[in-house]
């Protein structure tokens, strides 16, 4: 298997309240790394990672009650990688990391975390590895439109009734009025639920 040459993380974004924060220096603590926290006057944080001798910086600007990390770094280190892949699973970021290969490279897509799509790099071509499916999502939807044909068949229904009952009051001489103003109500609640 292919030794990672490192991990590069681009755009990459990470909201975090105080006790999120915190958590997210003792996540890189608890693993054995050293971590330097620099605190500045105007409330931005910054927490410097140290990747095989090298400085991994990562600034929080605060807003409000949160911190937030929005930028790119660089890591050679395997292990601190990983650790950085778990902290934006555990925290939710949003981002690219791309994870370079001495023949190829390996383009990770998070939401909320989460692997939305994995594409592999190599030269000019990209090949999509993994696509994340919302199935469940998908499947709402279904119910949801299927809801809405149980809807059309309810409206039908009850079209056909008004229609026979007005059928009877015309020949009874009887007045159809109240009848007509409910058929129309439900033709134009028809129209709006077919399209």
């Amino acid at each position: 298997m292919a030794q990672r040459v490192a991990t590069e993380y681009k755009k990459m974004v990470l909201k975090l309240n105080p006790a999120e924060l915190q958590s997210f220096i003792d996540l890189f603590q608890a693993a054995e790394f050293q971590t330097e926290i620099r605190i500045y006057e105007n409330g931005e944080t910054e927490i410097v990672l140290t990747d095989k001798e090298t400085k991994v910086p990562l600034s929080f600007k605060r807003m409000g009650n949160l911190y937030t990390f929005d930028g790119t770094c660089t890591i050679s280190d395997m292990k601190l990688a990983n650790q950085m892949r778990m902290a934006v699973k555990k925290f939710k970021g949003t981002g690219v990391a791309h994870r370079f290969y001495p023949t190829y490279t390996m383009i990770y897509y998070y939401g909320a975390g989460n692997v939305m799509k994995i594409v592999e790099r190599r030269g000019t071509e990209d090949k999509v590895v993994y696509q994340f499916k919302d199935t469940a999502g998908e499947l709402q939807r279904l119910f949801e439109r299927c809801g809405v044909e149980d809807e059309i068949s309810w409206v039908r229904f009850y079209i056909d009734q008004l229609l026979d009952m007005r059928n009877e009051r015309y020949h009874m001489s009887l007045p159809t009025e109240e009848i007509d103003r409910q058929l129309n109500k439900l033709s134009h609640q028809l129209f709006v639920l077919e399209a």
